[in-house]
């Protein structure tokens, strides 16, 4: 492993100690995993602040407008996680009602909450309503009149976004990219269904329309397409003679996960859309709307680190080498949804045999259960630990039980070897399934 892979892939927190360990926050691997066992996820706190103060920093020197970050839940939360985010000052995108109570539990003011989902249920969409979040991000007409109909039945106005379709292509995986003409999501613009859910929602006395929203999609490093879809989004408000008090062109910056990737520079990303932003509106002399960034993966995917335990290993007809661990893809099924790669290391960095191609697999009942297709690995042994960087986003919060497999313990570590449990590791023969 090279200083850069230790930088660009790892907790900024992790080093190798006397015993040629890895530790992070000051915890050696090796003892965490005698203590809590494998596998196991680690988030460092160090790693989830200094990504937030990095958009943030960005904002302050390329934004003159007012903005904020929104942390997106969807990429990992639980009860304790949600409270560790509510101490870094950010908003919360939340999408189901789970996350939501979460947020009011763990102390998200309702005015730092977003609603996003193209589906939200009738309760939902009521409690959303009777706690005054800060928006309800609508995404099509169906819900636009369910959310009317709601606040009219309260005596309320609900606070919402539209959610806009820009109806561009972008360059990442077809299962998330989000703002193409045929995406599930948004009201699209070439159709005229954002126009008309603009003027309806302008004119609904249940309703206030605070601001517009869109995604693109995840993984991206281009911030050419937030440049157009901004745009796009301006026209379409300045034509239907609207003025979006607040703007989130979404999130969905991308992170390097295997030693290839090019590095991420949110500095880039923040500086094109504040540059169109103010562009636009100088253009129409508005002014500046508030600014809402969202990011879940740039936040916490390099503060996460999923260890295992490694069991059998065998060589295919094709001479491959294989490793299997104990976990797979119940904790981590994007190699499975995405083909998405990652690299591996061994906890103890003694080990100096030469490398070989391995392909590094789970243990469940599935041919598609493969962590990592191919990576260099020296020798190893049953009962060595392997560690995957680069494992905080959409890995725990897309788990399952698959093969009745308990979910990883989750430990968060701060300096000086401070370990909190978050999540404990699941015990299915407590759950329902077992009576």
């Amino acid at each position: 492993m090279t200083d850069s892979d230790l930088k660009r892939l790892y907790p900024i927190s992790a080093t190798i100690n006397s015993k040629n360990h890895f530790t992070i926050a000051g915890s050696d691997l090796s003892d965490l995993a005698e203590s809590y066992r494998t596998p196991f996820y680690i988030y460092d706190r160090d790693t989830i602040h200094e990504n937030i103060h990095r958009i943030r920093s960005a904002m302050a020197d390329f934004y003159s407008g007012p903005g904020t970050i929104a942390y997106a839940s969807k990429a990992y939360l639980s009860r304790k996680f949600a409270s560790k985010i509510a101490t870094e000052e950010v908003d919360l995108d939340v999408v189901s009602l789970t996350e939501l109570r979460f947020a009011l539990a763990a102390g998200f003011s309702p005015d730092r909450i977003h609603f996003h989902g193209n589906n939200k249920s009738i309760e939902e969409i009521e409690i959303a309503v009777d706690q005054n979040i800060h928006a309800i991000v609508v995404d099509n007409m169906d819900e636009l009149l369910l959310t009317e109909r709601i606040a009219n039945s309260k005596k309320k106005v609900a606070q919402i976004w539209l959610r806009i379709t820009p109806d561009i292509r972008v360059a990442t995986h077809p299962h998330i990219e989000t703002s193409a003409a045929t995406s599930k999501f948004g009201f699209h613009i070439i159709n005229g269904d954002a126009a008309n859910a603009i003027e309806y929602a302008v004119n609904s006395s249940a309703l206030c329309l605070t601001g517009l929203h869109c995604h693109l999609g995840s993984q991206l490093f281009d911030p050419l397409p937030y440049q157009i879809a901004i745009e796009k989004m301006f026209d379409l408000a300045i034509n239907c003679n609207y003025t979006p008090l607040e703007l989130s062109p979404g999130g969905g910056w991308g992170v390097p996960y295997v030693e290839d990737d090019p590095d991420s520079n949110p500095e880039q990303w923040v500086k094109a859309i504040s540059e169109t932003i103010t562009k636009k509106c100088n253009r129409y002399q508005i002014r500046l709307p508030k600014l809402i960034l969202e990011s879940g993966r740039f936040i916490v995917a390099r503060s996460g680190v999923a260890i295992y335990q490694i069991g059998t290993q065998k060589k295919s007809v094709n001479g491959e080498k294989i490793i299997a661990v104990d976990g797979g893809m119940s904790d981590n099924p994007r190699n499975a949804l995405y083909q998405a790669k990652y690299t591996a290391t061994p906890v103890d960095q003694s080990v100096h045999s030469r490398k070989n191609p391995c392909k590094v697999v789970g243990k469940y009942c599935e041919s598609g259960d493969v962590l990592i297709d191919n990576v260099m690995l020296p020798d190893l042994n049953y009962g060595d630990l392997l560690m995957i960087p680069v494992a905080g986003a959409y890995q725990l919060s897309m788990a399952s039980n698959y093969n009745l497999a308990p979910r990883p313990v989750v430990l968060w570590l701060e300096p000086e070897g401070k370990v909190e449990v978050l999540q404990e590791r699941e015990n299915l023969e407590q759950n329902s399934w077992w009576d």
